[in-house]
């Protein structure tokens, strides 16, 4: 197993009703540059009287997400007996940010996530976790995920794909304001027309991320704990390094290299991403199953029973 003790040991936030799963640890992992990366790494009940898994799941968050929103997620992987590896991205969650404020989503480039993706590759997943590994990602996560699978052709057996994001339906006003705002603003200032919520919850009623209440007062819930966990808004800098990466994945041919088997869960009613945009970059794949989800917001893994059985569904064929 991996040894942790030579780690500086990183807290997590639960709730009364709502905690981590068994046999997990949480550590920071300082990288190259000096970053410190929250990694949480979890084994099924018996691993440590069988040392026997289905291989290991990457599991990676979204923009504006953190660990623990994913306790019940990692549990149902635990149950179907793989190791669960995850980490929050650096400037969100409890991994350290780029700038001083502590509140706005920053980064310069997905290169930077890019290459935290690869050490812990490198360092933690392929010298101490079993084969074969299996990369999900949500969101911003699959963005990166499907990089990743670029990346490092060889080292992924299957990807999951949630609502990856692979472009917006707003884009070309986003585009022309962040070209405004490269000319008058700062790299660090807030986005124009981001909505920073100044740290201000919103409602349930007014969410465009899940149409189950109970799971999303849940991640409420662990916000209120520990605020820092989440950003109030995204800057300028974050959105040209959005964009930049949608120029990359768009690239004739870039997508057609990936050889990894996909299966790309879609849902028709994302307000945050754009459900096209994805189909038609998904398309593209050479090795691809996708999955529409008629009913759904933004984000399946969050969503009400009945849609998450399917989705379980979906996974399990693919994956067995």
């Amino acid at each position: 197993m991996f040894d942790y003790s030579q780690y500086e040991k990183a807290p997590v936030i639960e709730t009364k009703d709502f905690k981590s799963p068994k046999n997990g640890y949480l550590f920071f992992y300082k990288t190259l540059d000096k970053k410190k990366i929250r990694v949480g790494i979890w084994y099924p009940e018996n691993y440590t009287k069988t040392f026997s898994s289905k291989g290991t799941i990457l599991l990676q968050q979204g923009h504006n997400e953190f660990i623990e929103k994913y306790f019940e997620v990692i549990q149902e992987f635990l149950n179907r007996d793989f190791i669960v590896i995850c980490f929050d991205w650096r400037g969100q969650g409890m991994s350290d940010r780029m700038i001083d404020n502590q509140n706005k989503a920053y980064i310069k480039s997905f290169k930077k996530h890019d290459n935290d993706l690869n050490e812990i590759l490198s360092n933690i997943i392929e010298p101490y976790l079993p084969e074969p590994l299996i990369g999900v990602g949500h969101s911003m996560g699959g963005c990166l995920m499907l990089s990743g699978f670029y990346n490092n052709i060889e080292k992924f057996h299957l990807g999951i794909l949630s609502a990856p994001m692979l472009g917006f339906r707003n884009e070309k006003f986003l585009r022309s304001v962040s070209s405004v705002m490269n000319i008058f603003a700062k790299d660090t200032d807030y986005l124009i027309g981001s909505k920073p919520n100044m740290g201000q919850e919103t409602p349930y009623e007014k969410n465009d991320l899940t149409t189950d209440r109970s799971r999303y007062k849940r991640t409420q819930s662990l916000v209120r704990l520990h605020p820092n966990l989440r950003l109030w808004g995204v800057t300028n800098a974050f959105a040209k390094a959005v964009n930049e990466r949608f120029k990359i994945i768009r690239q004739e041919g870039w997508v057609e290299k990936i050889d990894t088997k996909i299966l790309v869960l879609n849902n028709l009613k994302d307000r945050v991403v754009d459900a096209k945009k994805i189909e038609t970059t998904s398309l593209r794949l050479p090795n691809k199953k996708i999955v529409t989800f008629p009913d759904t917001e933004h984000e399946i893994f969050m969503e009400k029973d009945i849609h998450r059985k399917k989705m379980w569904q979906k996974i399990d064929t693919f994956i067995n």
